[in-house]
């Protein structure tokens, strides 16, 4: 589950848990230095306002085709970068005043409640158990080296390019110069190397048998997936008067334009709960929008594909078959991570 559907409106799950950790971490820290409880939410503050805003810069074709977009989308990768640069630079100006412990501190006990309360959402308990554990050491030893634990788990459970990853291996490399201990940076490079290797392990793939896609395209032809020649299907229900369908539809159009080999790309405009032909017709060409359009007019195909909030989107294996759902907007950068995710299927 990467959102919280509320009727038709869809709370992203890590904001919400990202909100709960800040409470839980201000709570906890409330005893120590208040300039120095103040100077992390300034951080904090200043990393998300970069983060976020960044995606002007880094994607501003999609931005300015759909202003709306800012709301549901983000700068990524890059902006995840420049944010940390940002950050590292305040806080090496404000170093003499900065309580080191009580940073360090805080910092671990947002990554956790983060992460415990991100993976209950998707129901993963034997995560959410190992996460427990850490947030209890955490509050008995209250030690840095939990911070080589958490490295350990982040690196293992979203890979080094993640956020929470790339930010925790700042604060490591933040011990490792201000304490002056090798074997806190020794051993996070080792445990990064058995993450990585245990990373490599094929998992597999959980499919949820789902009705088959028969419908007419907006140029009048019928649409049978099942004769069609690819490995994996990214379908997208929508409907021309929803918000962040029109901020997620630059994405898809770019995502669409360049697919990766053995991928295709439906979008399946859901006629009986939307505005009619005319409707649709305008916001194809509002957006540009070259993939196939299929129309469900009777709400067929979305009820048997239980879509409850829109947008929905959903990857097929070859065989049909449900492999990942995603409720809520979806961006060219978060297609292609899935993409890659299923390489396996692809290269098949």
């Amino acid at each position: 589950m990467t959102y919280l559907s509320l009727g038709q409106v869809n709370i992203p799950i890590a904001w919400l848990a990202f909100v709960i950790a800040i409470l839980y971490s201000d709570f906890r820290n409330r005893h120590k230095d208040g300039a120095t409880n103040k100077l992390i939410e300034h951080l904090l503050y200043t990393y998300i306002f970069i983060w976020k805003f960044s995606y002007i810069i880094f994607s501003g074709s999609d931005f300015f085709q759909a202003p709306l977009s800012l709301i549901y989308f983000d700068g990524g990768l890059k902006g995840h970068l420049s944010a940390l640069v940002a950050v590292a630079f305040l806080l090496y100006r404000k170093r003499k005043v900065f309580d080191w412990e009580a940073g360090w501190m805080y910092w671990v006990r947002l990554a956790a409640v983060y992460q415990l309360i991100f993976y209950s959402f998707q129901e993963q308990w034997f995560v959410v158990g190992m996460w427990i554990f850490t947030l209890i050491l955490i509050e008995r030893i209250k030690s840095q080296q939990v911070l080589l634990v958490q490295f350990f788990l982040l690196m293992w459970l979203d890979g080094f390019i993640s956020s929470f990853t790339l930010f925790h291996g700042a604060v490591l490399l933040t011990v490792y110069f201000r304490t002056k201990h090798a074997q806190y940076l020794a051993g996070a490079g080792l445990l990064s190397l058995v993450a990585i290797m245990l990373m490599d392990v094929e998992e597999n793939i959980k499919t949820t048998t789902r009705a088959a896609i028969d419908l007419p395209t907006t140029t009048g032809e019928q649409y049978r997936l099942s004769e069609q020649e690819q490995s994996l299907t990214v379908v997208n229900f929508f409907a021309t008067w929803c918000p962040p369908c029109k901020a997620e539809m630059p994405h898809l159009q770019s995502f669409g334009e360049n697919l990766p080999r053995g991928v295709a790309l439906l979008g399946i405009n859901l006629t009986a709960r939307d505005n009619g032909e005319e409707a649709l017709a305008d916001f194809m060409k509002t957006y540009g929008v070259t993939y196939p359009i299929l129309r469900d007019e009777d709400d067929g195909v979305g009820t048997a594909f239980q879509v409850k909030s829109i947008p929905t989107t959903v990857v097929l294996n070859a065989q049909g078959e449900e492999l990942e759902r995603i409720v809520g907007p979806v961006s060219e950068e978060g297609l292609r991570q899935l993409m890659r995710k299923y390489q396996p299927l692809l290269s098949e």
